[in-house]
């Protein structure tokens, strides 16, 4: 009887290691895998300001068996100077968060009410995070935007017209101009942007660019046309544009085989001739209804 109680204890106290031993790897193993499940990202922050309204954009990737991929459905946080809560006396702190789309890019556009309290502010300084994901490892980035402004100025004279851009940025409280530094000057097009003016050209000590428009450019359908001045920031990957639309006498061609005429395709026919050939189909549809049913009435009179 003893001999099986010894038995029976050292058989517990066996079974006992086994499963603690068990218990301990898979307690590692599931460590390691949660640790080997997270994934590095890579973000770059990057901003643009068009007629004074100032856009974020971050971007987000991975690096999958050596092959870049975007991170989509990631949510990252945007703070101004500091990375903390929302002051409302210092305007800084928290700005809002946003989630990435399938190319792994956010954008993040801020209100007048942002800029009417932060009227005073000329150097901003943004910061990007994105922590708690369980799929990949926190990152950050930052990105510093200057109180730089681009102006644009078009004058017409005698079917000739000049495009003027002005750079200033503010030293000291004072709007001082930009000499010595490149803008480029664009035609709004349908599908993209075309530029014009010299190429590689420079502000002058007044911190401008001149140029012509090209006069035979083609205009939009509404008559006018719309031109961009940009300064890329090459410190921050940053874009500060100004745009304006001009009257414009030149216009998209029309084909004459697309309006409507005799001689057109049957899309663009002329409207009285399609109402009056309606017109016609719909009573010899009718008046062939009408035989039929003649025909029925005669039969069944014929039979009675």
């Amino acid at each position: 009887m003893k001999k099986y109680i010894t038995l029976n204890r050292n058989f517990v106290a066996i079974l006992v290691l086994i499963i603690s031993f068990i218990a301990m790897n898979v307690n590692a193993f599931a460590q390691e895998d949660s640790t080997s499940e997270k994934q590095s990202a890579s973000m770059s922050l990057s901003y643009k300001i068009v007629n004074g309204i100032k856009t974020l954009k971050v971007s987000v990737e991975s690096r999958v068996d050596g092959k870049r991929e975007p991170v989509e459905n990631l949510i990252v946080n945007l703070y101004l100077n500091e990375v903390k809560k929302y002051d409302t006396t210092t305007t800084t702190g928290w700005m809002g968060n946003l989630l990435t789309n399938k190319e792994g890019v956010g954008e993040f556009k801020f209100t007048e009410r942002f800029n009417e309290l932060t009227k005073n502010m000329h150097e901003f300084h943004f910061l990007a995070t994105s922590n708690s994901d369980l799929r990949y490892e926190d990152s950050e980035a930052e990105t510093f935007i200057y109180d730089v402004f681009v102006k644009l100025d078009v004058v017409t004279e005698d079917s000739i017209s000049t495009a003027t851009a002005t750079l200033t940025k503010f030293v000291d409280g004072v709007e001082v101009p930009l000499a010595e530094t490149e803008i480029k000057l664009f035609v709004k097009r349908t599908f993209g942007l075309f530029p014009f003016g010299e190429e590689g050209a420079v502000t002058d000590e007044n911190g401008q660019i001149v140029a012509e428009v090209p006069s035979d450019i083609i205009g939009f359908s509404d008559k006018t046309l719309t031109l961009i001045a940009r300064y890329e920031d090459p410190d921050y990957d940053g874009k500060i544009e100004a745009s304006q639309s001009i009257p414009w006498t030149v216009m998209p061609y029309e084909n004459e085989e697309m309006a409507r005429s005799l001689w057109s395709t049957g899309h663009n026919a002329p409207i009285p001739l399609v109402i009056a050939s309606v017109t016609i189909i719909l009573f010899i549809w009718g008046l062939i209804l009408y035989l039929v049913t003649l025909l029925f009435k005669i039969k069944k009179e014929s039979k009675a």
